[in-house]
């Protein structure tokens, strides 16, 4: 222990239970629950108090003793503490704040419901309008679709990502949007740095924007080529592309139901739970389970990492895994087989018209491409895994 003030990095304290409190450094997203008793003590130090004062405080106030070393080196260890040279890091101003609020107001959530509401109506008077697989099909050479497909999407996974972005940043979070790589696609990361630093109330607007602007999109398209087509008239070519545009999207939506994929929707029922990691937690208490039905003792997980809502919660959390297994497969049959079988006959109607005919060569090049996709991912699997034999040869 010692006399003197401990100097801590900005911390921020939000109430998430009746007996807990979540604390955390916003700049570096290191959080921990601690028990109101143990917050109401760090806060007194962060406040100035010296540890030795703060323990006298703690046992005059709670009636009992506080194992001080300990508390310091879990300080430590979560980088609450500043280290020696360390400077303590300021709030900085957050741009285009302005922009989020006017996005995520109350004017801007009446013109969501409305447009929503308008298409919902369109889709049920027209039903040729109402999304189908067929739609992704605008013209019938697949090539086109499926580089459509790819190409189309990405300003609308990038205006998806955005839009959690400018929420977060509505609240005067440092969110921002980052681009990274998965196999050998490009993708958008949105990191929402500070969201656990506000109160749960506020971040479902952060976690559902996304699908707010998603349900936007959908229906603005879809009322847009209801224009360009007019009742009972042949569909023009573009708005058969915007169809094509906005049936992905709602595919996207459907996988948000996919909780163990840790989607927004995943987000969304844990923060209402007030949890932390529940994933992680009903994987462990199932595996768990299962290690202990097959005696093996030595490969259970120490369950007392979590919090006791998180193991809780947990165990009737699980068999929403069983959940997501079922709407994937309906999302198969709904939607991947008619697509695929779509597929499959225009490639084989495209190939047996001879090589006079454009359509061959559409479906070779789209054969071609696709042929082209699985020998890059094998190479790269087999160098990932030459790399790893050498490593371990290395090490041995």
């Amino acid at each position: 222990m010692t006399d003197a003030p401990i100097q801590f990095h900005r911390l921020s304290f939000v109430p998430e239970h009746e007996d807990e409190v979540l604390v955390g450094r916003p700049d570096n997203e290191s959080f921990a629950v601690f028990d109101t008793e143990d917050a109401a003590l760090l806060q007194r130090m962060v406040e100035g108090m010296p540890p030795d004062e703060a323990a006298d405080w703690y046992q005059t106030t709670y009636g009992q003793a506080v194992d001080m070393p300990d508390l310091l080196l879990t300080l430590t260890d979560l980088g609450f503490i500043r280290g020696e040279g360390e400077s303590g890091t300021d709030a900085r101003a957050v741009r285009l704040q302005w922009l989020g609020r006017i996005a995520f107001s109350k004017p801007a959530l009446g013109v969501l419901i409305v447009v929503t509401a308008c298409w919902l109506y369109v889709i049920c008077t027209h039903p040729y309008i109402a999304p189908h697989p067929s739609q992704v099909f605008f013209t019938n050479s697949i090539l086109l679709v499926q580089l459509a497909v790819v190409f189309l999407q990405v300003p609308w996974i990038a205006l998806h990502e955005g839009a959690h972005v400018l929420s977060g940043r509505r609240l005067g979070l440092p969110s921002r949007l980052g681009v990274g790589t998965r196999l050998y696609f490009v993708v958008f990361e949105t990191r929402m740095n500070g969201l656990l630093t506000v109160p749960r109330r506020k971040r479902y607007t952060p976690i559902l924007a996304g699908i707010a602007v998603d349900i936007f999109v959908i229906s603005a398209l879809g009322l847009i080529a209801f224009l360009l087509t007019g009742p009972g008239a042949s569909e023009p070519l573009a708005a058969r592309i915007l169809l094509a545009m906005a049936f992905p999207i709602l595919i996207r939506l459907g996988y948000q139901f996919l909780l163990f994929l840790q989607t927004d929707i995943y987000f969304v029922v844990t923060t209402a739970l007030g949890c932390h990691d529940l994933h992680t937690a009903s994987r462990t208490l199932v595996w768990n389970r299962i290690w202990r039905l097959l005696r093996r003792p030595e490969r259970l997980t120490d369950e007392d990492q979590w919090t006791e809502r998180d193991l809780r919660m947990a165990r009737w959390y699980a068999p929403s895994f069983a959940v997501g297994a079922v709407v994937l497969i309906v999302l198969g049959i709904v939607v991947a087989i008619p697509i695929m079988g779509r597929v499959l006959h225009l490639l084989v109607q495209g190939i047996s018209s001879g090589p006079g005919n454009i359509q061959f060569w559409d479906g070779v090049l789209f054969a071609a491409l696709n042929l082209a996709q699985f020998v890059f991912l094998g190479v790269m699997a087999m160098r990932r895994w030459t790399h790893a034999r050498r490593l371990t040869a290395q090490t041995a």
